[in-house]
């Protein structure tokens, strides 16, 4: 836990360090405290953003550790000394109540989205959820952090096996999402850890930054310090925050503080002088090539999302040329950043297509609660119909559907609200931003499910998540939008009852996010939520035992077999951080005589008798042999070897 908890700060404020300086040049206009909040995500971006380049060159994360983070906060130490007047200058200006607001809230952030690790086994950290997608990367991070990316292309499948038979899964994913994987071996050696410790702490450390990003964002939308730092905090840990992280695709929750980074640039007041219009295109270049970079396929999603800001400006007359110039520049500039990755484009197409024929299997396996309460599950309220009465007894607090479906669709009535304010809304742009990107989140989700396409309309309604919350929330609570509304007298009435409502959201959604740890102590899944979030309660992953005995041994290889590509996965990825990871027929070569250590399945029946004499450690799902090499010669062709995880 404690362990978990200093890996997300070491990560969060080498990725602050980074972004610091180049937020402090590029967005010159922009009060500190919002400076500081979107330091993280533009740090992270440029990391990404440098990390991928040195992989193109056929560099690897391990070699990139000390010239990419060096240089990178050489840069943006060089950039602090240049803007330092101006700097000291927006010092003056900054509010205590902010600051304190937001610093309150990253530490609660932090200890929510870390409790359901401590409550729960060791399991929960690596088998929760989706935990296919979570080995993908933890492969692509192993693959990278050693080896240059053509390496496996230019080796047969045989030799990349001989070599390391943990690097053969990662061979057929090198040409998708290998930012992602090697942003993972980066974070996983900022923070000292070993691979399959960190990836958990790694999704946890996006939504620090996303938490950091959404302060700003909220700020411009007109939010109080106190309800800003607030509604982020429940976007973060409440339902589609946890949603999104038990569902476990590494590149939309890389992505997540990243979205908000360029809605927050484009919704900036156009600048006027020429130098002040160049920092902009850069600050919108970067963002649009970081989104790229991390997650491709959300990327045409992103620029309707733009197009539609852009359309909303023009429609509510507040589209300037001045700004549509700015706005063009910064998409080419980003555009023009793409030409050396254009590789990926076909990959954003392919991987477009294979969504969309995506198994009907993978629908019911993590969106079963949203199509079973639609208006309910977009705005992520599902659980207060029985999240809470599943407990032991709390059956009373049982909520009916319809009262649930009710509650939803006030929000929506709130979200409609919204998008009136917004467009009326001529003090921020930030506000229409939220619309347009919640827009094409939306759209994405009525355009597949009246294709019967469920798996697609679902994960385009996560893409998006923030700005779809906030809307309603905006329109009853915003400093911008309640003087208006409050002098309007037909709104006198209802708008106290709008903020009850908004106030009641967002307690639910706190509430949800303290509903998370119970169930992870419980040993208990949510109903109807994601298929096989209790796998981690089938595998033992307590294996210091195992390493125990290794060390004890001095032992130097290690052979690996499961019938589960699961468990294989996990304890291979887990030993090859220290010992050399083989399978069992390349462990015969050596004298007959020799002994070696073999790690397999625990049948549920036991140790098998013919077994036992050369056990060496066990847990309840693996068994630790020493074996002679003749007797694993007899052994080798009965085990099963299952290792495509995915």
């Amino acid at each position: 836990m404690l362990q978990a908890v200093f890996a997300i700060v070491v990560n969060c404020a080498v990725f602050a360090g980074v972004g610091l300086g180049p937020m402090a040049v590029l967005a010159r206009g922009v009060g500190l405290p919002a400076v500081l909040a979107m330091a993280p995500a533009a740090g992270y971006a440029l990391v990404s953003v440098g990390l991928t380049c040195w992989l193109m060159r056929e560099g690897t994360v391990g070699a990139a550790m000390v010239p990419v983070t060096g240089g990178l906060l050489l840069v943006s130490l060089a950039c602090l000394v240049l803007a330092r007047r101006n700097v000291l200058a927006r010092l003056a200006a900054v509010r205590g109540k902010r600051l304190v607001a937001g610093l309150t809230g990253a530490v609660l952030c932090l200890g929510l989205l870390t409790a359901p690790l401590a409550a729960g086994n060791k399991g929960y950290a690596v088998f929760r959820g989706n935990a296919s997608d979570s080995f993908i990367y933890m492969f692509l991070a192993k693959y990278f952090d050693a080896h240059p990316r053509a390496w496996a292309f230019t080796h047969s499948p045989e030799e990349v096996e001989a070599d390391d038979p943990m690097l053969g899964p990662p061979r057929s994913m090198l040409s998708i999402r290998w930012t992602c994987g090697a942003m993972l071996a980066y974070g996983a050696k900022l923070a000292g850890m070993g691979i399959v410790d960190f990836q958990y702490p790694f999704t946890m450390t996006s939504f620090v930054l996303l938490y950091a990003a959404l302060l700003a964002f909220l700020a411009a939308m007109g939010f109080s310090p106190f309800l800003a730092a607030l509604t982020a905090l429940v976007m973060t840990t409440g339902f589609y925050g946890q949603f999104v992280l038990d569902i476990r695709a590494f590149s939309q929750i890389n992505a997540l503080p990243l979205t908000v980074l360029l809605a927050w640039a484009i919704s900036l007041p156009p600048p006027e002088r020429a130098p002040d219009i160049a920092r902009r295109a850069g600050l919108l270049g970067l963002s649009y090539l970081a989104c790229f970079v991390n997650y491709t396929e959300i990327f045409p999603m992103v620029v309707g999302a733009v197009a539609a800001f852009l359309g909303l400006l023009g429609l509510s007359g507040r589209l300037t040329r001045r700004q549509g110039l700015v706005q063009a520049a910064g998409f080419a500039v980003g555009l023009a950043a793409t030409w050396p990755l254009r590789f990926l484009y076909a990959h954003m197409l392919a991987q477009i297509h294979f969504t969309t024929i995506a198994p009907e299997l993978w629908s019911e396996a993590y969106f079963t609660w949203l199509f079973k309460n639609i208006p309910a599950g977009i705005f992520g309220v599902t659980l207060a119909g029985d999240g809470f009465s599943k407990l032991p007894g709390l059956s009373f607090l049982h909520i009916h559907p319809i009262v649930v479906t009710l509650f939803a669709l006030l929000l929506a009535a709130l979200f409609l609200a919204g998008i009136a304010r917004a467009l009326a809304d001529r003090d921020h742009d930030a506000p229409l931003a939220a619309v347009a990107f919640a827009a094409a989140s939306l759209a994405a989700f009525a355009l597949f499910t009246l294709r019967d396409t469920p798996w697609v309309a679902g994960k385009g309604l996560s893409y998006f998540y923030p700005f779809t919350l906030s809307l309603p929330l905006y329109a009853a609570l915003s400093e911008s939008a309640l003087p208006r509304l409050a002098r309007s007298g037909w709104m006198k009435r209802p708008l106290p009852a709008a903020k009850a409502l908004a106030m009641a959201f967002l307690v639910l959604q706190l509430s949800f996010a303290c509903l998370r740890p119970v169930y992870a102590a419980m040993d208990m899944d949510y109903p109807d939520y994601v298929r096989n979030h209790g796998r981690y309660r089938a595998i033992d992953c307590d294996i210091d035992a195992i390493r125990t005995a290794l060390v004890a041994a001095g032992a130097k290889d290690v052979g690996i077999c499961s019938a589960d590509p699961w468990k294989w996965s996990f304890l291979g990825l887990t030993l090859g951080e220290r010992w050399r990871v083989r399978l069992p027929g390349q462990m015969l070569e050596g004298p007959q005589g020799g002994k070696v250590f073999v790690a397999l399945d625990l049948p549920k029946s036991g140790v098998p008798a013919d077994l036992a004499p050369y056990l060496a450690a066990k847990n309840a799902s693996f068994a630790l042999y020493h074996l002679p090499r003749a007797r694993l010669a007899a052994l080798a062709a009965t085990l099963p070897c299952a290792r495509e995880p995915y």
